[in-house]
């Protein structure tokens, strides 16, 4: 994935010229490391996203260690000292100490369209997403050998058992490894109908700006369509080449050409 300055995309914050005295601060992001030259947490990839559309300077810092995290997940910033969780909270901490919101200009029916969408991403398309890499024995393939590199080759097997297992159990407490492989794929199709026919409408997911709902989509369908595990969730994304379409977009507008 390329890295370079945001140029491309028709707006970010930082060509809008608001407020530029509030963005000198440099704000740490601690998030998991890359896997598959990546974030493969929709989470993380959302929010460094966002801050890259919002222009604001910021340094990555990986980590593994939701334990010292504010809310007991990742990601967090530390900001000025201060540490907050939770990407959305995050999200409008900036955007109230830095004086920039990619939002500002949306009506109440467009505010209403990015909500109905951002939990279609995190409150049902995540669960998916994590089926497929841990329940999925297709994703988890792909997933075994790219997560758990780090750890001491003695400590592999346990570690893989413990999490999978455990993340096993979160997901059939959720509900969705309750249901078989095609009905939770088929699920995963028809929010993705969702998006593409929003998607067909305009250039990004509101219109010709870019706004925070851009970021989480961006996060999740990129976790799909750009990452190499090949299960029904993956090629159901691949029904519809306007999403691989506009993350190629988004991609090329926030890390520039190589």
């Amino acid at each position: 994935m390329r890295r370079d300055a945001p140029d491309e995309l028709p707006m970010t914050m930082a060509e809008e010229g608001e407020a530029p005295e509030l963005r000198t601060s440099m704000v740490r992001l601690v998030q998991f490391p890359q896997i598959w030259g990546m974030n493969a947490s929709p989470f993380c990839l959302k929010l460094e996203t966002w801050l890259r559309l919002a222009g604001l300077p910021f340094e990555i810092r990986a980590s593994i260690n939701t334990q010292k995290a504010p809310k007991g997940k990742l990601p967090f910033i530390v900001d000025g000292g201060q540490e907050i969780g939770d990407s959305t909270l995050i999200i409008e901490h900036l955007k109230a100490t830095r004086g920039i919101d990619p939002d500002a200009g949306l009506d109440r029916h467009a505010l209403a369209t990015a909500c109905a969408f951002q939990r279609l991403f995190e409150d049902h398309l995540y669960y998916i997403i994590a089926y497929s890499r841990w329940v999925d024995p297709e994703g988890w393939s792909a997933t075994a050998p790219a997560y758990f590199t780090s750890l001491p080759a003695a400590l592999r097997p346990f570690g893989k058992l413990f999490i999978r297992n455990a993340i096993r159990r979160q997901l059939y407490a959720q509900g969705i490894s309750r249901h078989r492989p095609d009905e939770v794929y088929d699920m995963a199709r028809r929010d993705f109908e969702a998006v593409a026919a929003q998607l067909n409408t305009h250039t990004f997911f509101l219109g010709e700006q870019l706004t925070t709902i851009d970021a989480v989509a961006y996060g999740f369908l990129a976790n799909i369509v750009k990452v190499p595990v090949e299960t029904g969730l993956k090629r159901a994304a691949l029904e519809f080449p306007e999403l691989v379409q506009w993350c190629e977009t988004m991609e090329g507008g926030l890390y520039g050409d190589p």
